[in-house]
C-alpha cells in the first residue's frame, strides 16, 4: 500500500530526506503497521518524535487522515487505504 505522509512542526525533515512530505509504500493496512514499517526504515528518529513508550503514536501528536478526520482513541487500529494522506502535527 502507498500513502503520503506529511509532517508539521516536527523535526523529521532530515529523516525524510529534507522533505516535509513523502510517499511511502508498506506491506500493511493499519496505522500500526505503517508505524512499524516507518520505524524499520527510518529507525530511532521516528520512535523519538512520534511514539510513546508503548510503541503507539504519542497522544500529543495530532494525526489527520485525508485532510478531514482527526484520529484519536484506538487510532493505531485505523484502517488505511491506498492513496491516503496522513499529516502528523506537533502539539500546539
Amino acid at each position: 500500500m502507498r500513502v503520503t505522509i506529511e509532517i508539521a512542526g516536527l523535526p523529521l525533515y532530515k529523516t525524510f530526506g529534507k522533505s516535509k512530505k513523502i510517499e511511502f509504500e508498506f506491506p500493511g493496512k493499519t496505522l500500526k503497521e505503517l508505524m512499524s514499517a516507518l520505524v524499520r526504515k527510518f529507525g530511532f528518529e521516528i520512535k523519538k518524535f512520534l511514539l510513546d513508550n508503548n510503541g503507539d503514536i504519542d497522544m500529543d501528536i495530532q494525526v489527520l487522515l485525508n485532510g478531514a478526520t482527526y484520529l484519536s482513541e484506538n487510532r493505531m487500529q485505523t484502517s488505511l487505504s491506498d492513496g491516503d494522506t496522513l499529516i502528523f502535527k506537533a502539539p500546539s
